[in-house]
């Protein structure tokens, strides 16, 4: 299993911004890698991510989601930062 990278979850993100993917399939791609036996993830800014983004698909009612919009574009202004590093 490869390690996902920073610059692949945020192509991930953009793309549910974008109606390109939905909020449940990034979460389930994340989630394959969260709830592995051995995830074997070792940078630890791919690894925070994932366990963020394995539950961007929790809905707060019926109809909203618990993390709107702002907080994904959030997560990718965060995430674009520690590329820079």
């Amino acid at each position: 299993m490869n390690q996902p990278t920073v610059s692949e979850i945020i192509d991930r993100l953009k793309s549910v911004l974008n109606g390109e993917l939905t909020r449940e399939e990034i979460s389930n791609w994340a989630s394959y890698y969260v709830m592995a036996d051995d995830p074997n993830i070792d940078d630890e800014i791919v690894w925070d991510l994932l366990k963020i983004i394995s539950g961007i698909d929790i809905l707060d009612s019926p109809t909203s989601y618990l993390h709107n919009e702002e907080d994904i574009k959030d997560w990718i202004k965060q995430a674009t930062k520690s590329l820079l590093k």
